[in-house]
């Protein structure tokens, strides 16, 4: 079935890349990162200098005086700040760089739920392909032995009730080979979702390129979990927000200091001016000023509402340190499972190989006991149901090790697109 697709048959790699672009959850992911990445650059500009320019025209009116005429005046004003000690703002920028790094793991948690959607979906596939060629399989070959056994009848050679029973194992076959389409139909509609593309051009994972797993050591793999697993970082990240947090309670009973300039220019007129220049500047009354300083501001009592939020803010710290402890229990306990699931898997896969073998064997030797009269045909459909089950589990053992090889990857931080290509040997 697959040859006939071969010249386009996409690897888990290219689905896994086609799903990062067709998948709108993801790109609305990705557009959230950008924005809450912003945060960064919102705390730095709180550390660099503030420049204003202000101006103004103000017309002045007397009219209940006699000899008074109207007066004009204009002015501006550049005005230049620079924080010198301000934790607030030090901790505004500590919290937006902590945010935007969150964003970054969060956005990579979300590739990486869809890049593991994609793979089950993908095996799942792959998986009921061959479930369903071992049923149609079987239910050819029952169909098959139902005809001899329905013309040895005509003459003879067969009872009733081996007629009985292999119709009955038939038409069971025949419930398995509809399910086993159903079920492929399903994980197709899966895959197409998640990728936008057809699921009966994915090609079969050559099963020599998938035998290691990224990390083949237990104790790196443990290491790499703690430091490297997306919730460990977002809870590393998270933290450094808390951290943040208490910074900016505790920067409320420090002193703020800022260094501030301004030049300014003053200047105004009377209405029995007649020159056009000073019509329009005024030269009648012209000033220039020049300020510049330091300014320091010292809390004192605020009515203790300060200090709450500074306990508030030391409580939620302590609480995501733990959160930190929590998610690397949680990264060990699930790195173990899956190095078990690794190593156990492959040992399965290998023994159903073996069962496959022995059960293909049973069915040839039970068939040649059936013709010399020492099997019945019972035993030669009992044979053959084994032989369906055992292909069916080795299927089964096969992908599930597969997801394993992924899992264990996820969790140490190292799955991506490029760790994908071990799947095709390409």
């Amino acid at each position: 079935m697959l040859s006939t697709f071969c010249s386009h048959a996409i690897t888990l790699q290219q689905a896994v890349t086609s799903a990062f672009q067709y998948d709108a959850a993801l790109q609305s992911g990705q557009k959230t990162t950008d924005a809450d990445k912003q945060k960064y650059w919102q705390g730095v500009s709180g550390l660099l200098p503030q420049v204003g320019l202000e101006g103004s025209w103000n017309r002045q009116e007397q009219p209940e005086a006699n000899y008074q005429n109207g007066m004009t005046s204009h002015n501006y004003n550049v005005r230049v700040q620079q924080p010198i000690f301000d934790m607030s703002k030090v901790a505004a920028w500590k919290k937006g760089d902590a945010i935007a790094s969150t964003a970054d793991a969060q956005l990579r948690q979300v590739q990486e739920k869809l890049t593991t959607d994609v793979a089950e979906a993908f095996f799942s596939v792959l998986q009921q392909r061959e479930v369903m060629q071992a049923a149609k399989a079987t239910d050819e070959n029952l169909a098959r032995q139902l005809s001899r056994l329905r013309t040895g009848l005509t003459h003879g050679q067969n009872t009733r009730t081996e007629v009985d029973e292999a119709q009955a194992n038939a038409d069971i076959a025949t419930a398995r080979t509809i399910q086993a389409e159903n079920d492929l139909l399903l994980a197709g509609e899966a895959f197409r979702r998640l990728t936008g593309l057809a699921p009966d051009t994915i090609e079969a994972v050559k099963w020599q390129c998938a035998r290691q797993p990224v990390v083949t050591d237990l104790a790196e793999a443990l290491r790499q979990a703690q430091q490297n697993n997306v919730q460990v970082r977002i809870a590393r990240f998270q933290t450094a927000q808390a951290n943040a947090d208490l910074d900016s309670a505790n920067s409320a009973h420090l002193p703020v200091v800022s260094a501030y300039a301004s030049y300014g220019k003053n200047w105004s007129r009377s209405e029995n001016g007649s020159v056009l220049y000073d019509a329009i500047f005024g030269n009648e009354s012209k000033s220039s000023s020049l300020q510049y300083g330091v300014n320091v501001s010292i809390p004192l009592f605020s009515g203790g509402g300060q200090l709450s939020q500074s306990f508030e803010a030391t409580y939620r710290h302590q609480a995501a340190k733990f959160a930190i402890t929590d998610a690397q229990r949680k990264a060990i306990q699930d790195t173990r499972s899956a190095w078990l699931n690794i190593k156990n898997g492959a040992a399965l896969v290998e023994a159903q190989k073996k069962a496959v073998e022995s059960a293909k064997k049973r069915v040839r030797s039970v068939g040649y006991g059936k013709e010399m009269g020492f099997r019945t045909v019972n035993d030669e459909l009992d044979a053959q149901q084994k032989y369906f089950e055992s292909e069916r589990d080795l299927s089964e053992s096969k992908y599930r090790y597969l997801s394993a090889l992924l899992n264990i990857a996820q969790l140490t931080g190292n799955l991506d697109i490029a760790m994908l290509g071990q799947f095709s040997c390409r």
